[in-house]
C-alpha cells in the first residue's frame, strides 16, 4: 500500500506544482493585460481627441462654405451692377476725349480724366473677377 501512496503523493506534488505555473502565468498575463490596457485606453483617447478637432474643422468649413454660397449667389446682381457704372463711365470718358480733341486740348489736361479712366478700368477689372471667383469649396 505505501508504493500505492507515494504514488498518489507524488501525483499531487506534481499537481500543485501545475497549479501554481498557472497561477504564475495568469499573474503574468495579468500584469500584461493591465499594461496593454492602459497603452490601449491612450490611444483611444489620442483617436477620440483628433476626431473631435475633424468634427469641429468640418463645422468651420461648413459654415464657411454656407456663407461663401450665399456671397457666390449675389455675384451676378453686383457684376450687372459694375457693367452699367462701366458703360456709363466708358461713354463719359468718351465724350469728354472728344471735346478735349475738338477743343485742341490734351486729354492729360483734362482734370480727372486719368483717375477714372483708371477706376473705371480697376471695376471692370474686379468685375470680372468677381463672376470668375473660385471659391475653392473642397471639389
Amino acid at each position: 500500500m505505501e508504493p500505492q501512496v507515494n504514488r498518489i503523493f507524488s501525483r499531487l506534488g506534481k499537481a500543485e506544482k501545475t497549479e501554481l505555473k498557472s497561477e504564475k502565468v495568469e499573474l503574468a498575463g495579468a500584469a500584461d493585460i493591465a499594461k496593454m490596457s492602459a497603452e490601449v485606453e491612450k490611444g483611444l483617447a489620442a483617436v477620440e481627441s483628433k476626431l473631435r478637432e475633424f468634427k469641429a474643422a468640418k463645422d468651420e468649413f461648413a459654415k464657411a462654405e454656407s456663407k461663401a454660397l450665399k456671397v457666390r449667389a449675389t455675384a451676378d446682381k453686383a457684376e450687372a451692377a459694375a457693367t452699367k457704372i462701366v458703360v456709363k463711365a466708358d461713354k463719359l470718358i468718351d465724350k469728354v476725349i472728344t471735346m478735349a480733341e475738338d477743343l485742341g486740348v490734351s486729354t492729360n489736361d483734362v482734370k480727372g480724366l486719368q483717375a477714372l479712366i483708371r477706376l473705371n478700368s480697376d471695376l471692370e477689372d474686379n468685375s470680372t473677377d468677381l463672376t470668375s471667383f473660385d471659391f475653392n469649396l473642397g471639389q
